[in-house]
């Protein structure tokens, strides 16, 4: 089977959110599917920073859009077709002709069309295609989101991708949930697949982790939480939280920030130049993967009071490393955190206030959120989501 891959969003040099789970789940499809051929289509005047894992030694190649294929014994055949053309005149193409389908781009017969998230793309009519939705908040929570954005997501023509996609990927029931209430999609149409959490994610300490606090200029005790700054992901009432569990408790307790600048972040730049804040809270913005493992370790919890998410892997990469974690009781928060997290109204900084001393002040709960968390977390590997994304390609083109 010939499979071809939209990675059109990989053009970013900060890979993460949809980046991180489409480059994970292909690394780890690539080292086990010994039998399918993967072409991979990016676009635009930058090529993808996508990279094959060594690991996976895959048969390689680089063509155009006429070049043939080849195949050796190693395993999964993978090659690129890159388009250079700026992405903003291939979009607007798509919108106003909606010619060509996303596999004419190919010129070459594929099998399967595997969308790992919304685009702007032109469906064929006779190949199955599988999508991966991951959230629903662009619908739910309209105000989150800037014009230029909404404006995307609406250019995606979700409606017209959801109805046509033989099947669909989501990470959680709760996002499954929202697409049935929102757009009348068939239950048996949609697969719950969560997403994987990455080994270096562990407890174990490693030699270089001093070194990287050291780099970083981590504070000595603090309470971490990493995403990009934007409304949904509630800062403000994380901040004053954490301040009001300061204040009650005399524990000088920093707050470590990890993530960009998103949109509409100016609430919280404001926030940060005040006074009451200055030597606590400290946001170091993007890092490299590399160095998160050992950001989540050196923590002593990790706080994620988001209003709205499809999965939520902060929370994932958190109890894997072996650190407890406070979080939302919204959308599929609950669903990754189990039983080894403790819930939060994220619409009250009191109960993130409440969650600090009740996990801070109790070194026996601390343990066992930490056992619990790091029990938890072997569910989720990344092998078990490729293979149940492949079963669910094999079953598409069987349908």
């Amino acid at each position: 089977m010939r499979i071809l891959v939209d990675i059109r969003h990989l053009s970013s040099p900060h890979i993460a959110g949809v980046g991180g789970y489409t480059t994970s789940l292909l690394q780890a499809l690539f080292e086990i599917d010994k039998e399918n051929e993967y072409v991979l289509l990016s676009s635009g005047t930058k090529r993808t920073t996508f990279e094959i894992p060594p690991l996976a030694e895959p048969a390689l190649s680089e063509r155009s859009e006429s070049n043939g294929l080849g195949r050796d014994d190693t395993g999964s055949q993978v090659s690129f077709v890159h388009i250079s053309v700026p992405n903003k005149i291939l979009n607007l193409r798509t919108l106003l002709l909606r010619h060509p389908s996303l596999n004419w781009r190919v010129r070459e017969p594929v099998d399967l069309l595997f969308l790992p998230n919304l685009a702007i793309a032109t469906l064929p009519t006779d190949i199955p295609t599988v999508l991966t939705v991951h959230d629903l908040s662009w619908n739910l929570y309209t105000d989150f989101y800037s014009h230029k954005m909404q404006l995307w997501h609406r250019a995606t023509r979700p409606e017209e991708l959801i109805s046509q996609s033989t099947s669909i990927i989501v990470p959680s029931s709760s996002t499954k949930h929202d697409l049935e209430r929102l757009y009348s999609t068939p239950e048996t149409k949609t697969h719950i697949i969560p997403h994987g959490v990455a080994p270096q994610f562990s407890e174990k300490m490693l030699a270089s982790d001093h070194g990287t606090r050291s780099r970083l200029k981590l504070p000595k005790r603090f309470a971490l939480f990493v995403g990009t700054i934007e409304p949904r992901k509630n800062l403000l009432a994380l901040i004053e939280g954490v301040k009001e569990y300061r204040e009650r408790t005399h524990d000088d307790l920093h707050l470590v920030i990890v993530g960009g600048w998103g949109w509409r972040s100016h609430t919280v730049r404001r926030r940060l130049w005040k006074r009451d804040t200055y030597g606590w809270v400290h946001q170091i913005g993007y890092v490299e993967a590399r160095d998160l493992p050992a950001i989540y370790r050196s923590a002593v919890t990790t706080v994620f009071p988001s209003i709205y998410e499809g999965f939520g892997l902060p929370i994932l990469e958190s109890i894997a490393s072996g650190t407890p974690v406070i979080t939302s009781h919204t959308s599929s928060l609950s669903e990754v955190g189990g039983d080894a997290a403790l819930y939060i109204d994220p619409y009250n900084s009191r109960d993130v206030s409440e969650a600090l001393k009740g996990l801070l002040g109790s070194s026996s709960l601390h343990k066992q959120l930490r056992d619990r968390g790091i029990q938890r977390a072997k569910q989720f590997t990344w092998e078990r989501t490729a293979r149940e994304t492949l079963s669910v390609f094999n079953a598409s083109v069987s349908s």
